[in-house]
């Protein structure tokens, strides 16, 4: 018997063929690129993560192995019926079918017998003798008459849409598909000036009544609508949509679904990931700065893994915690810093790390910023500040695709103070004795006393924190699938060296991955995503930016190092400030330092169809972050000459979060042109924060201070915490629409908290929404033609607050001083089982325009008004309670406005040129409106009618003329005010002045202008705010000891008459006096707006016809700088964190991204 043999290839097009060992190559050259050669540790660290990418490649191609083989077609039948064999051949490739079934009436039988036959022979085979014909485009195949509608060539082919013919009063069929073939579910499908309408099921699929002559209007969110007329004689019909290139069809991601910005009522505000890869920064916190309306970002130090710290619509609570809630692929992120120790007084300067260190920017697809009421209620109180959603890359159907980006750079100090030469400094230290009674220097006056010479300078600010760094990022990713089950795989490695000197390093390896799939009958879909990230950071923990060291050293001061590096112990190097510990001299560059966190994100998303516009969605996510922390204290960090101890401390952490999130959906016409969506379900949150901290002193050896437990018994000491927590909450969502014109939401929420007591755990909260597309109104084109379109929004809502610590409803207690050998409790929270949910009322109206048609020119308006009262707060007891505070509700009230504003310009627009341009600019502020008198005397910075993002300071009278002191108002009258002069400023009667910290307004403007393959993109940033001059900011003035300060001081007043701003310099102790009354005066306060191009982004895209040759997809070169320019009147310090760590880094890099 003869046996058929056949090449098993799709039914698709055909490609160039594919050189396998050249995609060989080219995936070792990545890994070798990734891993390199001269760093062995770097290969260890992504190890692991390597494994786990084969893992997932090797289970991608078997799914796409097993795909390629699903595409042929074994079935043996005689005489049976058509829609049997459409049947077989659907369920064994994964292809769907669509024809009218009046076309299969009259269908003979057919007789068919194949053994895994390609499916294009198969078709063949079957319609071979049939009066039909089929095309088939991507994953879909549409059969019809052939005299009906002929096909162009042979059959298979892909074709053009056709008119669409019917007879009068017919059931029309179609299905509606985007450029790709992926079946639109969800598409309204309606007759145009008719109640008559529907939507596409799950596959695509619509049926609808029309007549002859009938036009069907077809629009489906982020696609731009469109018009077919119905002629004759086809039943069956094939629609295309285009995707939309208007910013108002632009997808935006929600709770639990999406929507776009012409059809939601919720303040949205969305960031692309193109947007975010174009900063050279490895956190996406710092990418997203100046580019959201009301969100203020502030990097608090240019070291790397710092904290940055987030507020949406400014900050509404009196205790400060009000970050928002950040959502990674459905599964709620930590934000609460994580737990960090002390070191002989020393802290660690990360301050617990930033947990989106720990999230590769170069995965991230797109960020919502969800802001109002309407937005944010189906989160309950977790979304009581603001929600972020972040969502990373996915698979998308298509060949499989292999992408590679690399960028490698450096990175500089930012803006930092200019400080006095030696010359300077020694006259101006002589010229404060001088003042001070002609006092003499003494023998610790190193600086004036002939031990340093006068003749050497060093820029200790260069010395210690003037070098360049390493930056670089490498992102690869393989990616591909059908429209039934698709993939992406990636692995990430970064490192970002410190320009500190101690050098070190934060390294971060990473991989990530996401698997779709839905079955052929598009009723039941699974996603299951995953990101995991290990970090190591070995920095020296120290920002010499805040440390003493810098105000410390004269520029004529001894050498800090030796010529072979080591720590110079010399005799007149005592005061070497490179820390200290009570009485001992110490060097924190010695200090042992070592980090590492791991990182698990895994989201499980399972959705099926019940019935048609009525489904169930589960979402399960669990999150895992796991630190090692270990910091020692070596002999080396001692000076020889001195007593010490060796210590060294491990503390391990682990904050694990599972949430799961049911719920249930129906979607369904009612009324003429209403559609009603209804969803029900809840959320679970199950949260554990787990810490150790081991401790050991006096080590036999320094070699032992890797491991706590090697000291002797009785010098380990142990504290371990297990701090669980739990949310639950139950909600409704009600939402319906009148002729995509009219829109309202209605919701409701019942959340419960483990942080308050059984009685008080449950709270009730609902939010209600409209919007009107008043642009389709016909009065309105014909009042204002210039707007294409026009849209009013507005939301109010009630949500919960629970930012406080847990058990605070209840008596807790930790450990103590042991007693007599055995172990003691200390008071620790006063219990409150009256505390209860703290309440925020948030009203928003918008309005979205867009002028001309195709909307060269967009522009939109909100306005917000929110309230927060019952207010969670800390509220200090008297010592003889034995407790040091109670946490209670306060009845004061704090109101937050704010307007926002975005401009999106179309400037140029052709062939081979464009030009865009965005502008957001927020306007926020937050008042105290009341508070109870006798609350008052528990927080005298606390003021009825100021912003909660200031303080009460006195009001300051300027430098003296005659005398050359500071003088201050107190009752109206101006003087120095000390205990020596005229008697003490009272810290609350006389803080008559508020000075608020908060921005008065700030925002962005990115500008991206496209020449042929050129494209070049740079954003700026802009604030205005209040911030502290560097004279205000020190704690003794100069004079006093040796240490040096900026040329500003040169302006110092210096006999009777002078006018200026810098007092008489003394080295008395007493002009510390007249220095502390200054440092909380208006004084010490001073504008600090600025202008910074943040970001520049310059790429070239290599021609298609030249890359093909080279079977590349695509290639890009590209150079990015980041806080390139700072256009400001602030002075020598950085406008951005205001002084209070290092200045945010310079990055240069350059790169290039590729896709296989």
């Amino acid at each position: 018997m003869q046996k058929n043999v056949y090449c098993n290839q799709p039914v698709t097009e055909l490609h160039a063929p594919y050189h396998k060992g050249w995609a060989s190559t080219r995936i070792l050259l990545v890994m070798r690129l990734i891993t390199g050669r001269s760093h062995p540790a770097n290969r260890r660290l992504i190890l692991n993560a390597m494994k786990l990418t084969i893992i997932f490649l090797t289970a991608a191609c078997l799914q796409l192995s097993a795909n390629s083989k699903a595409q042929s077609v074994t079935f043996t039948g005689n005489k049976v019926a058509l829609e049997k064999v459409i049947a077989a051949a659907e369920k064994q490739t994964g292809y769907f079918f669509f024809y009218n079934e009046a076309i299969l009436r009259n269908i003979e039988p057919v007789t068919v017998k194949a053994t895994d036959m390609p499916l294009d022979l198969f078709l063949k085979e079957v319609f071979k003798k049939l009066p039909l014909d089929y095309t088939v485009r991507g994953k879909q195949i549409v059969i019809s008459k052939k005299a009906l509608l002929p096909v162009d060539g042979p059959a298979g082919r892909q074709l053009e849409e056709a008119p669409v013919v019917v007879p009068a009063y017919q059931v029309i069929n179609g299905v509606v598909v985007s450029a790709d073939f992926t079946p639109l579910s969800g598409a309204s499908v309606r007759l145009k000036n008719s109640k008559e309408g529907t939507q596409t099921d799950l596959r695509g699929r619509f049926s609808i009544n029309a007549n002859a002559g009938d036009i069907l209007v077809i629009s489906y969110i982020g696609y731009e609508d469109k018009e077919v007329t119905l002629a004759n004689n086809t039943l069956t019909t094939y629609i295309i949509l285009k995707p939309s290139e208007s910013k108002l069809d632009e997808v935006q991601i929600t709770a639990y679904g999406q929507t776009t910005k012409r059809m939601s009522i919720g303040n949205i505000y969305t960031v692309k990931g193109e947007d975010i890869a174009r900063n050279p920064t490895p956190n996406v916190l710092q990418a997203l700065q100046g580019r959201v309306p009301g969100m203020f970002i502030q990097q608090q130090s240019g070291q790397p893994g710092t904290p940055i710290s987030v507020q949406i619509r400014g900050r509404s609570t009196l205790n400060g915690n009000s970050a928002p809630l950040f959502i990674v692929d459905g599964v709620a992120y930590p934000t609460e810093a994580l737990p960090f120790i002390f070191v002989n007084g020393q802290p660690n300067i990360l301050r617990g790390g930033n947990v989106f260190d720990y999230i590769n920017p170069e995965v991230v697809d797109r960020v919502e910023v969800l802001k109002d009421a309407d937005a944010t209620s189906i989160y309950g109180s977790r979304g009581a500040y603001g929600v972020v959603l972040i969502t990373t890359k996915k698979g998308k159907p298509g060949n499989p695709q292999l992408s590679v980006n690399v960028r490698s750079g450096i990175t500089l100090k930012g803006k930092s103070p200019e400080l006095l030469n030696t010359e300077e400094y020694l006259m101006l230290r002589r010229e404060a004795m001088k003042n001070n009674n002609n006092a003499q220097p003494t023998a610790a006056d190193y600086d004036l006393n002939g031990t340093w010479p006068e003749t050497r300078y060093t820029n200790w600010l260069n010395e210690l924190q003037g070098g360049k760094a390493q930056y670089t990022s490498t992102n690869v990713s393989y990616s591909g699938g059908t429209n039934n089950i698709n993939f992406l795989v990636g692995g990430n490695y970064n490192v970002q060296e410190s320009i500190q000197r101690g050098a070190g390093a934060s390294k971060q390896g990473g991989l990530n991955f996401n698997i779709n799939t839905i079955t052929n009958n598009r009723r039941f879909s699974i996603n299951l995503s995953g990101l995991y990230s290990i970090t190591q950071n070995d920095m020296l923990q120290v920002d010499f930016t805040t440390n003493s060291t810098l105000s410390a050293l004269a520029p004529n001061a001894a050498p800090l190092f030796l010529p072979n590096g080591e720590i110079n112990w010399a005799p007149d190097a005592l005061s070497n400030p490179l820390g200290s510990a009570g009485t001992s001299i110490v060097s924190p560059f010695k200090m042992i330092s070592k980090h590492t966190t791991n990182n698990i994100t895994t989201n499980l998303d399972f959705k099926y169809e019940l019935a048609k516009g009525l489904s169930i969605r589960a979402l399960v996510g669990y999150n895992s972050l796991y630190g090692r922390q270990l910091y020692g204290n070596p002999s080396t960090y001692y000076n020889p000459q001195s007593a010490y101890i060796t210590t060294s401390t491990l503390n391990l952490f682990n904050v694990r979060t599972w949430t799961l999130d049911p719920n249930i959906n129906y979607i369904t016409k009612l009324g003429y042109q209403g559609t009603l969506t209804a969803r029900a379900g809840a959320t679970l949150m199950d949260k554990v924060n787990y810490a150790q901290a081991t401790t050991g002193n006096d080590f036999i050896s320094d070699a032992m201070l890797y491991n706590p437990t090697f000291a002797a018994p009785a010098n380990i000491s142990t504290s371990y915490n297990q701090i669980p927590s739990r949310y639950l909450g139950y909600f409704g969502l009600l939402r319906y629409d009148w002729a995509n014109k009219y829109f309202v939401n209605l919701s409701v929420r019942y959340d419960g908290s483990t942080k308050f007591g059984p009685n008080k755990q449950f709270g009730t909260f609902g939010s209600v929404g409209a919007g009107w597309i008043v642009s389709d109104e016909r009065f309105f084109k014909a009042l204002l033609p210039v707007v294409s379109f026009a849209k009013i929004s507005g939301s109010y809502g009630t949500s919960g607050g629970d930012g406080i610590s847990n058990y605070q409803f209840m008596n807790t207690y930790f450990q103590g001083t042991a007693y007599g050998g055995s172990p003691g409790l200390r008071p620790g929270v006063l219990a409150n089982p009256e505390l209860q949910w703290e309440q925020n009322l948030k009203r928003d109206i918008g309005l979205n325009l867009e002028f001309l048609k195709g909307g060269p020119i967009s522009l939109d308006v909100s306005y917000y008004s929110n309230l927060t009262k019952n207010q969670l707060i800390p509220q200090p007891l008297s010592s003889i309670t034995g407790y040091s505070t109670i946490t209670r509700n306060s009845p004061a009230l704090i109101r937050s406005t704010g307007l926002e504003m975005v401009l999106s310009t179309t400037n140029i627009k052709k062939k081979n040129f464009s030009w865009t341009t965005t502008i957001n600019f927020s306007v926020p502020k937050n008042i105290l409106v009341s508070y109870p008198q006798s609350e008052k005397l528990f927080d005298y910075a606390i003021k009825e009618g100021q912003s909660t993002n200031g303080q009460p300071m006195f009001k300051y009278a300027g430098i003296d003329p005659q005398t050359g002191a500071h003088t201050f108002y107190k009752n109206g009258v101006k003087g120095e005010w000390t205990i020596l002069s005229g008697g003490a400023l009272d810290q609350i009667k006389d803080r008559t002045e508020f000075v608020d910290f908060a921005p008065k307004f700030y925002g962005g403007m990115q500008n991206t202008l496209k020449y042929k393959g050129i494209t070049l993109d740079f954003f700026l940033v802009y604030t205005s705010r209040l911030g502290p001059t560097y004279l205000g900011m020190q704690t003794y003035p100069f004079g006093i000891f040796m240490g040096n300060t900026t040329r500003d001081i040169l302006r110092r007043w210096q006999k009777p008459g002078d006018v200026t701003d810098i007092p008489k310099l003394s080295s008395s102790f007493l002009s510390y006096l007249g220095q502390v009354n200054y440092h909380f005066s208006t004084g010490a306060y001073t504008k600090a707006n600025y202008l910074r191009l943040n970001n520049l982004n310059i790429s070239y895209a290599f021609p298609a016809a030249l890359l093909k040759r080279a079977h590349i997809k695509g290639a890009s070169i590209f150079l990015q700088g980041q806080n390139l320019l700072t256009i400001s009147k602030y002075g020598d310090l950085d406008p951005e964190n205001l002084g209070a760590g290092m200045a945010p880094l310079r990055v240069f890099t350059g790169g290039i991204s590729m896709n296989l």
